[in-house]
Order: C-alpha cells, then sequence, then structure tokens
C-alpha cells in the first residue's frame, strides 16, 4: 500500500459494508470490521427451520470473501 493512499474504516460487514466496501475499495484501502466472522442471509433463516440443508447456503465466512475476493482487509472484532 502507497503511504500517500487514504483509509476507510467500515463498521459491519453485512449487506450496507460489504456494498460500500465493494464501490470504494478502487480508491481507498479498505479494512472491515464485524463483530461476526460470518454473513448470515438473516430473511432466509426461517426457510432454513423448513429445509435444514437450506442453512449452508444462507452462510458464509467473511474472512476469505473479503480479503481473498474483494481485497480488502478484514478484522473479527468489535469496535
Amino acid at each position: 500500500m502507497p503511504p500517500s493512499q487514504r483509509r476507510v474504516l467500515i463498521i459491519g460487514g453485512s449487506f450496507a459494508g460489504l456494498c460500500v466496501a465493494r464501490d470504494l475499495k478502487n480508491h481507498f484501502f479498505v479494512t472491515i470490521v464485524d463483530a461476526k466472522e460470518f454473513f448470515e442471509y438473516t430473511p432466509g433463516v426461517l426457510r432454513a427451520y423448513v429445509k435444514p440443508k437450506h442453512l449452508d447456503a444462507l452462510t458464509f465466512t467473511l474472512y476469505p470473501v473479503v480479503e481473498g475476493r474483494m481485497g480488502c482487509k478484514f478484522i473479527w472484532g468489535e469496535v
């Protein structure tokens, strides 16, 4: 990272946090902080009660997506 590159801290890795990170990653060094290590599509959880196998499609671990695919930094913690 060049020393002159500006930084952005995004608190929360849910829908809004991931969308903002995606939009800003080309202009800033983006760091996402979330208290959970996983993303959960909450509206779909009710469907998982009927089809428990569907739960795997509703969640994913944030670290590989944020750091691997998006090229941002992920911190699992609280602010």
